[in-house]
């Protein structure tokens, strides 16, 4: 079978970029599409925000408990 598809790309920096849908895709399916990858990449970059600032007090609080071990001098 054959299908005709549109293609929309875009270069930014030294990547490119492709979406492709249906020919016949109804534009404002087409804007539903775009805004579900939008929200999925909103969605991955907070949980990394998230591990990412739990990681941090996971480290403060250890170097808060953990005494600082000096070298008697001899």
């Amino acid at each position: 079978m054959l299908k005709n598809i549109s293609k929309l790309e875009c270069k930014v920096n030294e990547r490119t970029f492709q979406f492709l849908c249906d020919s016949d895709s109804p534009l404002s399916e087409v804007k539903e599409a775009l805004f579900q990858f939008m929200k999925f990449s909103g969605d991955v970059e907070d949980r990394v925000r998230s591990e990412q600032e739990a990681l941090k007090i996971k480290e403060d609080m250890v170097s808060q408990e953990a005494p600082i071990l000096e070298k008697k001098p001899e």
